[in-house]
């Protein structure tokens, strides 16, 4: 089998999250695709029918090293890559993808001129994916994510909510009053264990509008270690419900955002991931998200 590496959300070569993408001629059982995902220990592995449906759609399955997900961000948007770039005779400006949560549809275009910096190549197209409606739920006190984050309950932004939110996968969303703080988390194992056991969210989101970069205008750490990913480097659906939780909430004022969302640097990963929320008039909120696919490695899984 064919399998390509990709970097997601890259700000640069080898930067951003990685996905490996393996192109399948019939459908493999679940125990392979779970038993390969681990033996190459990515983050995430994603397994996409190298034929299209009658809809011109792909199948598409996705697993992290410890067990299947329904969704993931990062994933179809690598994955929509490599189908254009490989898959395919002829580019399109848009991939159909059909995964057990539904089917997505990613865009792929040129980025605004205005929108260009010192990371965005003018000639490298941009995939953008639009979510799901997101859904909100439980609200939590600052001193239960304290104590798992090894953090004082006065270090949080007290002016938002700690709230989880469903679009792909359910996350935490956690708001910190500064960039020094949210360095300083050490996440506690044993408790965060314990709330993940009792909640439907997973993944715990934590973010500050004080970044590295001043172009950008969010910093983010996810941590997601019931996943096999202890810090993620760059969590798509996590921060599409980051745009949507800044729009409910108006964070920055207004309930439409455009941001620029800056992850990974902790881990030594720079991400940028591209996000765009708007509330409706009927409170639907409309999110995309998208960035930049770099291929690194191509080859062959005997």
């Amino acid at each position: 089998m064919k399998f390509f590496i990709v970097d997601v959300f890259a700000t640069k070569k080898y930067t951003g999250n990685q996905v490996a993408v393996i192109e399948c001629d019939q459908p493999l059982e679940v125990e392979l695709m779970q038993r390969i995902a681990l033996e190459l220990s990515l983050p995430e592995v994603s397994f996409v029918q190298n034929q299209p449906n009658k809809d011109g759609s792909y199948n598409v399955r996705i697993f992290t090293p410890e067990r299947e997900v329904s969704f993931s961000g990062h994933p179809t948007l690598g994955t929509a890559f490599i189908i254009n770039n490989f898959l395919i005779s002829k580019k399109k400006d848009e991939i159909l993808l059909n995964l057990p949560s539904g089917q997505v549809n990613i865009e792929i275009s040129q980025l605004e001129k205005k929108r260009d910096s010192n990371f965005i190549s003018k000639n490298k197209p941009c995939l953008l994916s639009k979510q799901k409606n997101p859904e909100f739920g439980r609200i939590y006190e600052p001193v239960l994510l304290s104590k798992i984050l090894g953090l004082s309950p006065q270090d949080f932004d007290k002016n938002f909510p700690i709230q989880e939110i469903t679009i792909g996968l359910p996350v935490i969303l956690v708001p910190l009053k500064n960039l020094e703080i949210l360095k300083q988390i050490k996440v506690n194992l044993e408790r965060y264990n314990w709330l993940i056991q009792r909640s439907q969210a997973k993944l715990i989101l934590v973010f500050c509008s004080q970044t590295e970069q001043s172009e950008n205008n969010l910093h983010v750490r996810v941590f997601a270690d019931y996943y096999g990913i202890p810090e993620d480097a760059a969590t798509g659906s996590s921060n599409g419900g980051l745009a949507a939780y800044l729009a409910k909430y108006k964070y920055f004022g207004q309930d439409h955002v455009d941001v620029r969302i800056e992850q990974g640097y902790e881990i030594n990963r720079p991400s940028l991931i591209l996000a765009k929320a708007q509330v409706k008039s009927d409170g639907v909120i409309d999110v995309s998200i998208g960035g930049l696919v770099n291929l690194v490695v191509e080859g062959t899984i005997l």
